[in-house]
């Protein structure tokens, strides 16, 4: 009779403490999804053999539309200082065609330029090495900007040629930096809302080799810059319960680096900030009247014939970014031997 009662009594004990286990677990929980400073868990992965310290997940990745009927593609012939012709227009098959499949060469001699000065715009990025973010076993890309942002919308232009280096877009979109902030003309991942204060998520790249999470805030274009806060593009991010973007969203905020528009993660190295100025196409430093007043066929003409100061020194800032993902992949990739100067510039930013 003794030993029943014991085995009942402990029987409750280990009953409560299930119990109360379980309370502390969900209570924990609770934190980390209300807590938005909350650190990310990070655990050993395997990347090309090597095991380093990363996060690791799996998840389904977003997938934007490709129009909203609130922001129609804008078909009227604007002037310059005030123009959003075309904004939200699909890439045709050609100019989708610049993107992903300019040579390696056109990377390599950029790449020389860069190495050897001859580079009349700035190029160049400051590095800070970050734990992986590892979504479906591959490396993450991931990308926080501003539609409004200029400077985002210089970078779209070299963050999509070096993406084209280890995968392709199957859609890319005509888009602009705000009116107030010089309607440069730029690509946009996914179709935005150009009117209103939203949050676009997703794109239209695929890579067997790395992943691309791209979060762009959007507010009326027709002003100047405005970027919400972190706390309101969370919110808007949480909102679409997918774990990839939930958790890159928390991932920027746990580097505690975030200080505005554009911030990239490429693999292993956060960029807090564009990783070029090159608005200019001549002789002088960092002007910003020649690229504003260019259409986005201008630019794609320059991208393709590959043979001014504006396209060596877009393709030279998309090597920087290649460099960071092969340096992180151990330059294991094809494409990374394929671009021999790729090497002298990991080592020229300490990578």
């Amino acid at each position: 009779m003794k030993a029943r009662k014991w085995t009942e009594g402990a029987t409750n004990r280990l009953l409560v403490a299930a119990i109360v286990v379980g309370l502390i677990a969900i209570a924990m929980s609770s934190y980390v999804i209300l807590n938005p400073q909350v650190k990310i868990v990070y655990r050993n992965v395997t990347v090309n053999g090597t095991v380093t310290q990363g996060y690791n997940i799996t998840s389904s990745l977003l997938v934007p539309p490709t129009s909203f009927p609130d922001a129609p593609v804008i078909t009227q012939n604007q002037t310059f200082g005030k123009r959003l012709t075309n904004i939200n227009a699909p890439f045709n098959a050609s100019n989708i065609g610049i993107i992903n499949n300019a040579p390696n060469s056109y990377f390599e001699r950029a790449g020389e330029m860069l190495l050897n000065g001859t580079l009349n715009n700035s190029v160049g990025a400051g590095t800070k090495k970050l734990s992986l973010f590892i979504v479906n076993g591959k490396l993450t890309v991931i990308y926080l900007g501003s539609i409004t942002c200029i400077f985002c919308g210089e970078n779209r232009w070299a963050m999509a040629i070096a993406l084209s280096r280890f995968g392709s877009f199957s859609n890319l979109f005509e888009g602009y930096s705000s009116i107030g902030d010089g309607d440069m003309p730029t690509l946009y991942w996914a179709p935005a809302h150009y009117n209103i204060s939203s949050t676009v998520l997703g794109n239209f790249y695929q890579s067997n080799l790395i992943n691309f999470i791209s979060i762009e805030d959007a507010n009326p274009i027709s002003g100047g810059f405005n970027l919400n806060t972190l706390s309101t593009i969370q919110q808007r991010v949480n909102q679409t319960n997918n774990t990839a973007y939930v958790d890159a969203m928390r991932y920027i905020i746990s580097t505690q680096a975030f200080s505005g528009t554009p911030f990239t993660v490429w693999g292993a190295y956060e960029v807090g900030g564009a990783d070029a100025v090159i608005f200019a196409n001549n002789t002088s430093k960092e002007g910003t009247a020649p690229l504003q007043h260019m259409t986005h066929q201008d630019v794609l003409n320059q991208l393709s014939q590959f043979n001014d100061q504006f396209s060596w020194s877009e393709y030279a800032a998309a090597d920087l970014y290649v460099a960071m993902i092969c340096k992180t992949l151990n330059n294991t990739p094809s494409v990374c031997s394929a671009i021999p100067s790729i090497a002298a510039i990991e080592t020229k930013m300490g990578l």
